[in-house]
Parts: structure tokens; sequence; C-alpha cells
């Protein structure tokens, strides 16, 4: 174990660089500065900040450390493992396809994969792609330790050649059961759709490489260098903790705030997408029955985004996202154009309390 001296992990916290910020705006900076700095070194070992304001960077800013050992600090060009907060990149490709008329959301899975059976056993009609978006497929966890003997090779063939075998747990249209299987189904579709070899493929001709994300991928960082470092622990006591892995559609995307910063512009922005995508994305999904969707916490669920109202009364799509020595948050608030991403190296942080903390706090 590893034990960080709190007080010099507070003043490298002060190393935090920003990479634009409006004068206006210096006073709000300072205030995401206080909110961070207690968690690093103690809570996790560094962690990367973006507050962006309809698309305009406001305060981009690395605190801790990337690598305990070698002592690299993080910075805006640290990479991070998205975890699940990959998934609304996923669904975003699916959109794309949808916008152009290449998908429909009512279109059987089983159309453009054939592995997986038409009607699954458990099911009284076809999964659709609007199930695999909204998770109300029903299918089992393939990570569950009941599920799929897997491993950090598995690929996602492997995972739908289990799939095609595997009884459903819930009937489809029936309830809201977040899944991680279905999001790979979902990656796999996509990447069939266009013809492509993998979702990553997809992702870089769609978006990485228009938007100018040169340091976004999936499965590796592009650069092992600025890889931040995975740990788990709390209280300062951090190991490393780190299992890549090669499924893509439910996580894996490795990024920087600096890269997210301009996805994030093209999000608020008009030239991605037109409004009949955007509010797809943001849209609450439905139960064959015709009730909105509930994570059982009041949450509904759009194209890869929880969908939830704020003590401040503010509309608010938001997704988490934890692997083995990773802890991730991206919290857009629909209302007022407030984003904040909240990337931490630490497995045991609650990176999606502090981007809620923020953005309360500065959206008041």
């Amino acid at each position: 174990m590893i034990s960080l001296n709190r007080l010099a992990a507070r003043l490298l916290s002060g190393l935090a660089v920003c990479l634009a910020a409006a004068p206006a705006a210096a006073e709000r900076l300072g205030t995401v500065d206080a909110l961070v700095r207690p968690h690093v070194g103690v809570d996790t070992p560094g962690l990367a900040v973006l507050v962006t304001r309809k698309g305009e960077t406001l305060h981009a800013a690395g605190y801790g450390f990337a690598d305990i050992g070698r002592k690299r600090p993080v910075d805006p060009d640290t990479l991070f493992d998205l975890a699940s907060v990959s998934k609304q990149m996923t669904a975003l490709a699916a959109a794309l396809q949808v916008a152009e008329g290449r998908l429909a959301v009512d279109t059987p899975v089983a159309r453009h994969l054939p592995v997986l059976p038409e009607i699954h056993d458990g099911a009284h009609r076809p999964i659709t792609v609007d199930d695999l978006l909204h998770h109300t497929a029903g299918f089992a966890d393939y990570l569950d330790d009941d599920g799929l003997d897997y491993d950090g090779t598995t690929t996602n063939a492997e995972v739908l050649a289990w799939l095609a075998d595997t009884p459903l747990l819930l009937a489809p249209g029936e309830a809201f059961d977040y899944s991680n299987t279905g999001y790979v189904v979902l990656g796999s579709l996509v990447a069939a759709v266009d013809g492509a070899r993998s979702l990553n493929a997809v992702l870089q001709a769609r978006l990485f490489r228009p938007l100018g994300m040169t340091s976004t991928a999936l499965g590796l960082p592009v650069d092992r260098k600025r890889r931040a470092t995975g740990y788990a622990g709390t209280d300062g006591d951090f190991e490393k903790s780190e299992w890549d892995t090669a499924v893509e559609g439910d996580g894996t995307v490795w990024t920087s705030i600096a890269d997210l910063a301009r996805y994030e512009a093209a999000l608020a922005g008009d030239g991605l997408f037109t409004g009949r995508t955007r509010d797809a994305l943001f849209r609450n999904g439905r139960l064959d029955d015709g009730s909105p969707l509930d994570d059982g916490d009041g949450a509904g669920y759009g194209w890869g985004w929880s969908l939830y109202e704020d003590d401040n009364g503010h509309r608010v799509a938001a997704h988490g996202g934890s692997w083995y020595g990773t802890a991730t948050a991206y919290r857009r608030t629909l209302d007022t154009g407030l984003t904040v991403i909240v990337l931490a190296n630490g497995e045991d942080f609650d990176a999606e309390d502090l981007a809620d903390t923020i953005a309360e706090r500065l959206d008041r």
C-alpha cells in the first residue's frame, strides 16, 4: 500500500492547469478548486475536471498524481478510462446512423447480427435497437459471476455467441434493467451497420477524427506514457488496480479532458446533428405498456444518458462510470448549458457526487 502525505497532495493540487477561462468566471474557477482539493490524495490519487458552458471551456485542470511512484501529475492531456461513460458515444454513433436512415429504432437486432436469434428464449417479440439503447432488452449480464467466462481478451463476438444461447432475465420492453450486455450488442450492431471491423473504427471515423480527438481510442490509450495509472483505496492509502479489456460498446474509451472539451463543444453545437437527434438523446424511453423508464431512484434514461432533475430544479443528463482503477462522471445541465466532467484514477472515488456538487454550486 502507498500512503500519500495529505499536505503534499494538496500542494500538488495547486498545480492545476486551466486551458481557458473567461475573466468573468474567475471566481467560479476558484470555487471548483476549493471543492476539488479536499479529495486529492485522500479519496483518489488524482483527477481531472472540465467545466464548460454551452460548449465554451471555462475550466480544464488536472489535480494530484497520474502515477504515484513516478510523481507524474495529472494534466488536461492525461488519459483516463471512461468506463460506462463510454456508453453515450456508442449511443451517439447509433443516433447518427438513425439520422442518416441507415438504422431504425424499431429494427430487430438479429437483422444486423444474425448470430442472435430473432426471438430469444424468454421473449414474446424481437429485441429492437430501441431496447438496446434504453436497457429494456432483458439480457443477462455477461460480467456477472454466473455469466460468461470472461477475461481481458474476451471479444464482442464471444459475448454475442454466449448471449445467443442464454435465456433472457426479463421479457423485452417489460422493465428498465441497466445492461452492459445490451451496449456490447449495440456496439457490435453499430459496427455491422457501417461495415466496420470494430466500434473503435466507427467512432474514429464518425466522431474522434472529425472532432480532432486524436488522443481518444477504445481498448487501450493511444499513448501509454500519458495514461493515468489506476488505483484502489481510500484515506490516502492506494494500491494499483488495473484490468484492460477488449470488449467494446459498454466501456473502454480512453480519453482526456482536452479531447472531451472538443466532444462537448460538438454536443452543444449544431454541426454534429440536428435538433431532432439531440431531442432523442435526451428524451426518456418508455416500456411496452407506455410507462416512462424509471431506474428505481426516480431517474429516466435516454440514449446513453440518465435523466433526472437536480436540487436546483434543473433538467440533467448524466452518466457515471466505474472500473478497475477508474471513476468517471459526465454531467450536462440541459436548462443552463453547464457541463461538468470528472475523471479520477481512484476506483473508490465518488466522481458523480463531485460533479453534482460542482454543477449545483455554479448553477445556483
